[in-house]
């Protein structure tokens, strides 16, 4: 069954998923900071809100069409899904495997992205900037 999703709405909607995750490992990584020690006993810190920031970067990247931050982005998911792995044989927490996992998980769209992106290149045309989040906040606010 073929999907229907365009390639742009494919690449657009793995760029809302790393703008996503950015987001989210920077909003645990600023918790840990504010007190939330149990969250910075699972690593997250100073160094996790720099990734976080330059996730969402390659985010915007991918949104934009640019392939460089597309292969970064593959390379960094990748990077961190191995080293999350590797501390789970050291500590044995639930939390890496989780970490590993959502990460394995990110590497997998962004490799299925890569052919598409390059499609789109090909033909001339950018991905779907378009965030249906965005839209029903815009749309709350004009009807107001």
């Amino acid at each position: 069954m073929k999907s229907k999703h365009t390639p742009e709405k494919r690449v657009g909607n793995t760029a809302n998923l790393i703008i996503f995750l950015g987001i989210l490992y920077m909003s645990l990584s600023i918790a840990s900071l504010t007190g939330c020690t149990s969250l910075a006993l699972r690593g997250y810190g100073t160094k996790s809100i720099i990734i976080g920031f330059i996730i969402v970067g390659l985010g915007y990247g991918i949104r934009y069409g640019n392939k460089a931050s597309l292969y970064s982005a593959t390379v960094l998911f990748g990077a961190l899904a191995l080293y999350f792995g590797y501390t789970f044989f050291l500590t044995h927490t639930t939390s890496s495997v989780l970490r590993s996992v959502l990460c394995m998980w990110a590497v997998t769209r962004l490799v299925r992205t890569i052919p598409e992106i390059i499609l789109l290149k090909e033909r001339g045309s950018s991905p779907d900037r378009n965030s249906r989040y965005k839209s029903f906040f815009i749309k709350r606010i004009w009807n107001k």
